[in-house]
């Protein structure tokens, strides 16, 4: 196989000869990719020469600039610093949670060559307010100007300051940052400045930043510059495909975007000639990804040797903590590229355990047990404690690792580095590993934070912790390994300008190749992509993805590409799977693509896991009894009985939960949550005002969403975290939020024809029914919490649940017979649900009105119609998702009831039979989010 980089290495030496080499440079995306130039060339040489200069582009543009790269966390103060000439009153507890994101907003603007000026000015108040204006049709801005208008737009108002003053310090300080770099670049190639080499060869580029496009161009004007593309025919010809977005420009000379002295070399038909082997596998959950992949390798190794290159490329670059620990077979022919994150490392859990006793007088003695059993702790001895009410203050060698409430935050980093450095000191060196490696790299961090508090003393605990914790999840360890390496683990990143000749990608899902569009930034999106400045957005990211991806595929014989099936969205197939199996297969005749069938026997999966089943003694059937008649059986604790009776066994009879993780960042869970209780607030509003659902208009509702959400985040901050909204991608969520809602009361304005009166919000309803089980009539509790009850019209008596998540109609289809869906092992929870709310809310009606809950007592069974339904907030299109839960046609109340219990029975009956046990499930995909993988021994 002839490797791009191959290719080059002739080019230089034929154009240039031995003794010319010396006299240029080459600039490449990578240091991986110098060093394997440098290979080449060595090779093709007979004797000792002078080799080329090389750079990373940003090497280059530093070398050239004569300029030094500002230290990350010296260009945070320098910035704050200029934050406060221009406004005094900005806190560096604030400042520190959005400060990076300025910084990358302004190498950004660099980047790309920007008119600050021009940005910050469209970005002002007094702009924005003019626009606004504009749209409403509102001649006088004043209108508009309100204090918190003139809050959000403060911030704005002073980053054209800031980015001055930032420039000038750093001028002064001699230093600069990446951005700034390329832009002083252009303009001394404008001035005429002269780089001191014959030619310059940029060597495996593709999606240039405007900076690097204008460096570039003015280099080959003066015919000092020389481009050299890797690129295909197949994305490249095609107009429509991403991969090829910048090179069709780079490669027409009518294109102002050109970037060439003639036709492209090279120009490859690889993708669309050479024959191919193209494996597509999907498998039910990420680990098993693994050993699909340890398999394959070894099948290569066995037929071609250990010599051949081999990539295997990590979509999911978390599956590295998984992997690693079968690597060893092929220790001599490894090589990780990948950096290993701290935050995944035993130090860093420990730092954030620590710095959980900061603020705390008295330690609980869970905590410090905790601290206790924590591995790294191992080495030194915890003075011995005996209750809640326990003061630690040292170790044995006499350091303070505790402090007060009231200690700094440079003591506190002062006592945290004490505590480190004892560990590292009682390390012996045959137990020295990676994890002590991890300690250092640490430390070097902690001491250079350390520096910075004693000359910064504004920095309060909360802001230093909260650098501490972006600064230390910023680190990876590097591994290291002989040369001449055959078997690569990289990230998609590492593969740029390389070839191999067989490579396997694993986790070709959305969300991880390619991947999510998160964006944090301080110019909004739609402002970014205005043709005045043509800013980098998340569609820019994912065309770069699509070339790093089809450029991998251009040249290795066999490939193999790995994703993991699943109904979840977030699990969905990659694009590129898709546009390999309909475009791809359609243009290349020699490609072979197979898509085979992996499955794993349940013998298999009894040796790599745990065997665990869990017989039914009669005391644990009595203990059933016990939880059935008191704790009662819910839709959700059915539901997850039929997907995994093992995880019913743990989290409703053992009553085991998972301690939730708290994290900066909203999950789903919790955006669920927020939503749910924004329409608990507005609900109990219209109630209080007397449950009329046209009490407020559309206009009125929508008003009330930002406040309402901000209500909400405040009751529900005790139970899931206190999340900061105004920042990042919890801002973005908000947005959502903000959207979501507008949309579901625009749209929900013109569903009914109907007055709807509210009649009841979060209502918790039961019922007891006696079920035989052997000699025994078992009582047996079921209940449910409604999101909202109301009565359409007067006489559809609804039941409401709101779903965040995407439901369809099919979710709450019966099928042929509701009672045969109902008892199926494959159970529809959503329709389990909307029965059991149906047969609950039936038998409160049967009761006398004083025995029913307050909503319903003014109601009666036979004079409404009981409708339940779902309403999901990514389905609008479908309203309220209902289904007429009928067991027959022209059923009577009576007739509901009884064949209602019929189910329960089944299940009741499922749940205590002695013949079957508690045991894990069959289906993998029921154990990715499962709080009882550890327990269970699988990893998913």
């Amino acid at each position: 196989m002839q490797t791009f980089l191959g290719k080059t290495a002739d080019h230089l030496f034929q154009a240039h000869g031995m003794e010319g080499l010396k006299e240029i440079a080459v600039v490449m995306p990578s240091q991986r990719g110098n060093l394997y130039l440098k290979r080449e060339l060595a090779i093709r040489g007979d004797r000792p020469f002078l080799s080329p200069s090389f750079f990373t582009i940003e090497e280059f543009a530093l070398q050239m600039t004569d300029s030094v790269l500002e230290d990350p966390i010296d260009l945070l103060f320098e910035a704050y610093a200029c934050f406060q000439e221009v406004d005094s009153n900005v806190d560096f507890d604030r400042f520190v949670t959005w400060g990076q994101m300025m910084l990358k907003d302004f190498d950004t603007l660099d980047l790309y060559l920007v008119d600050p000026s021009a940005l910050f000015t469209f970005l002002s108040e007094a702009k924005s307010i003019e626009r606004w204006g504009k749209e409403y049709g509102e001649e006088q801005a004043d209108t508009w100007i309100t204090p918190n208008t003139q809050a959000y737009f403060k911030l704005y108002d002073s980053l054209l300051e800031v980015y001055i003053r930032l420039k000038s310090r750093l001028e002064v300080k001699g230093t600069t940052y990446r951005g700034l770099a390329y832009r002083k670049l252009v303009e001394l190639l404008e001035a005429g400045k002269f780089l001191g080499f014959k030619q310059i060869y940029f060597v495996g580029f593709n999606a240039l930043s405007k900076s690097e496009e204008t460096i570039i161009r003015l280099l080959l004007r003066e015919n000092v510059a020389q481009t050299l593309w890797d690129v295909d025919e197949y994305y490249i010809k095609n107009k429509y495909h991403r991969a090829g977005n910048w090179l069709r420009d780079y490669s027409n000379p009518a294109n102002p975007a050109y970037l060439s002295r003639g036709a492209f070399h090279w120009m490859e038909r690889d993708l669309l000639d050479t024959p191919k082997q193209v494996e597509i596998i999907g498998l039910a959950n990420p680990s098993a990804q693994i050993f699909v992949a340890l398999e394959q390798i070894r099948a290569w190794q066995a037929e071609h040797g250990d010599l051949e290159q081999v990539a295997l490329v990590l979509g999911d670059e978390s599956l590295l903590d998984s992997l690693m620990p079968y690597l060893g077979e092929f220790k001599d022919r490894l090589n990780v590229t990948m950096g290993y994150s701290l935050k995944k490392s035993q130090v860093f859990s420990l730092i954030e355990l620590w710095w959980s006793f900061v603020p705390l007088e008295k330690y609980p003695i869970s905590l410090v047990k905790s601290l206790k059993e924590h591995p790294l702790m191992s080495s030194i001895k915890v003075p011995t404690w005996k209750d809640s009410d326990l003061y630690l203050s040292q170790v044995p060698n006499g350091g303070n690792i505790f402090i007060s409430a009231q200690s700094s935050f440079q003591e506190c980093l002062q006592a945290l580095i004490r505590l480190l450095t004892d560990i590292v000191y009682k390390t012996d060196k045959e137990e020295w590993n990676a994890e002590s490696q991890a300690i250092l790299q640490a430390l070097t961090v902690l001491d250079k934070l350390e520096e910075l508090a004693s000359s910064h003393p504004f920095i309060s605990i909360k802001s230093g912790q909260a650098l501490c914790k972006q600064l230390l999840q910023l680190q990876k360890m590097t591994f290291e390994g002989a040369e001449h390496r055959s078997l690569h683990v990289m990230g998609l990143l590492e593969t740029r300008t390389l070839d191999f000749d067989r490579v396997i990608v694993l986790s070709l899902n959305e969300g991880s190749l390619p991947g999510t569009r998160k964006r944090e930034s301080l110019i909004p999106v739609d402002i970014a992509n205005m043709s005045a400045f043509s800013l980098p957005t998340f569609t820019q990211a994912d065309a770069v993805t699509s070339y790093h991806f089809y450029r991998l595929l251009q040249r290795p014989k066999e490939v193999v590409l790995v994703y993991v099936q699943n109904e979840s969205s977030s699990a969905e197939v990659s694009r590129f799977i898709r546009q390999i199996r309909f475009d791809w297969a359609k243009t290349n005749p020699h490609l072979i693509i197979n898509e085979p069938t992996i499955q794993f026997s349940a013998d298999h999966q009894v040796e790599d896991e745990m065997e665990l089943r869990i017989e039914k003694t009669p005391e644990l059937i009595a203990q059933i009894k016990s939880v059935l008649e008191n704790r009662g059986f819910s839709p959700s604790s059915v539901a997850t009985f039929a997907s995994c009776s093992l995880k019913y066994y743990f989290s409703q009879l053992v009553n085991l939960r998972q301690e939730k993780q708290r994290d900066d960042e909203i999950g789903s869970d919790v955006f669920g949550t927020w939503l749910h209780k924004v329409l608990e607030l507005l609900d109990t509003m219209l109630i209080e005002a007397g449950g009329w659902e046209d009490h407020l208009s559309v206009l009125e509702k929508k008003a009330l969403i930002e406040p309402l959400l901000a209500k909400a985040m405040a009751e529900i901050r005790d139970k899931e975290g206190n999340f900061e909204v105004e920042k990042g991608f919890n801002y973005v969520l908000q947005e959502v939020a903000k959207t979501l809602l507008g949309t579901y009361f625009d749209e929900s304005a013109s569903w009914n024809d109907e007055l709807i009166k509210l009649l009841a919000v979060e209502q918790k309803i039961a019922t007891t029914v006696m079920i035989p089980v052997g000699s025994e009539m078992w009582p047996v509790m079921l209940k449910g919490q409604i999101d909202r009850i109301d009565l359409q019209g007067g006489s559809v008596l609804r039941i409401v649940d709101y779903k965040t998540g995407k439901v369809e109609k099919k979710d709450v289809k019966a099928g042929e017979s509701l009672t045969d869906t109902l008892q199926d092992a494959d159970l529809k929870g959503k329709l389990f649900q909307l029965w059991m709310y149906k047969y609950l809310v039936t038998k409160e009606l049967q009761k006398s009105p004083e025995e029913r809950i307050e909503p319903l007592q003014g109601l009666e069974l036979n004079r409404v119609t009981i409708q339940p339904g779902i309403i999901s907030f990514r389905n609008f299109k479908d309203q309220l998702i209902s289904s007429p839960l009928t067991f027959s046609e022209e059923e009577s109340e009576i007739d509901f009831i009884r064949e209602s219990e019929s189910v329960i029975k089944h299940w009741v009956h499922q749940l205590v039979s002695p013949e079957s046990t508690f045991e894990k499930t069959v289906n993998l995909d029921q154990c990715s989010l499962c709080d009882f993988t550890s327990i269970c021994h699988r990893n998913v």
